[in-house]
């Protein structure tokens, strides 16, 4: 059953801040989200914000040397779904946005070299470079800079997922001094803000460098478990029992390794990182996360979060 604390925050996100696209919108879902963790015990001397010129602003709730972290990221992306002429997992359409991206910058820099190399002179066709310029920052506008307005499942239902799991946590005490909470700012723009905080992680506390983190990507939205990690040798052995611990709790899962076109998010920062994800099998038999990054990303399955929650408090209380 859905605790009345994890639904009100999820009420508050779906309704005020669909969005985390902008500062203001961002604030608004870290102010909120502290106060729902005040509501379970945790004192702002408890919380933090830790941030970096590139990585954003994350907050961190509970000891930030803490042997297992539970993350999640809460920005939200801009709405370039139509990148995606298939059913294929959201990193692919990031991945398709970044390649896009080096000849937009190259045709921004010099559009007549960038399109000398496909046999065009703009001289010869009598069309001035402003109009090429002009296009492609169009094209870039598209791809980055119009925020979707629906995000229920990517990356709010991660956000929910972490607070439901800091919910059953506090509820224990031997295990609530072992874990800390982390949402990310800026994985949209390419992992900056748990890369930050990975930094940041290792200066401060070098001796935790392979703790236990469990990131949530979304998981309200499939029923196909994936549990996603880097090659590193620490990540796939942690992977591979919590993908076994949770197949016996009931769940399909699939293991994946992450890379620039697949099953890519912040766990991949972590030695001994793993990512959580739902997705859904399409009639070609690929993986696929439904409707992200499009305005009809409108589903969260507050259960099937409150269900998984449960067996990820009881993998590490075990394992």
């Amino acid at each position: 059953m859905v605790r009345e604390n994890v639904k009100a925050l999820a009420k508050y996100i779906f309704e005020k801040v669909p969005a985390r696209y902008v500062r203001r919108e961002k604030d608004a879902f870290i102010e909120r989200t502290k106060q729902s963790f005040r509501e379970i015990g945790y004192t702002d001397e408890e919380m933090m914000i830790q941030q970096s010129r590139l990585g954003g602003r994350n907050l961190v709730v509970g000891p930030p040397d803490a042997d297992i972290l539970f993350t999640a990221h809460y920005d939200t992306p801009a709405r370039n779904g139509w990148v995606m002429l298939l059913p294929l997992a959201k990193i692919v359409g990031m991945g398709i946005a970044t390649l896009l991206s080096v000849p937009i910058l190259v045709t921004l820099v010099n559009p007549r070299f960038a399109l000398g190399l496909f046999g065009i002179d703009l001289i010869d066709h009598n069309i001035p470079e402003e109009a090429f310029i002009l296009f492609f920052i169009a094209v870039c506008l598209l791809l980055f800079a119009i925020k979707n307005p629906h995000n229920h499942n990517d990356n709010s239902s991660g956000c929910i997922g972490v607070y439901n799991v800091a919910t059953i946590v506090a509820e224990n005490p031997d295990l609530r001094g072992k874990c800390a909470f982390v949402f990310f700012d800026m994985e949209e723009a390419g992992l900056f803000g748990s890369g930050a905080f990975a930094k940041w992680r290792r200066k401060h506390y070098p001796g935790k460098e392979n703790s236990r983190v469990i990131n949530l990507d979304c998981i309200a939205d499939g029923d196909i478990l994936v549990c996603a990690s880097a090659a590193k040798s620490a990540a796939v052995t942690e992977r591979a029992q919590m993908a076994e611990f949770l197949r016996t709790e009931g769940f399909e899962t699939v293991q994946k390794t992450s890379n620039l076109l697949g099953y890519l998010s912040d766990h991949a920062k972590f030695p001994r990182g793993v990512g959580l994800m739902f997705l859904r099998r399409s009639r070609l038999g690929g993986l696929y996360i439904p409707n992200i990054h499009t305005g009809k990303d409108q589903v969260c399955d507050l259960d099937q979060i409150e269900r998984l929650s449960e067996s990820i408090v009881k993998y590490v209380s075990e394992a």
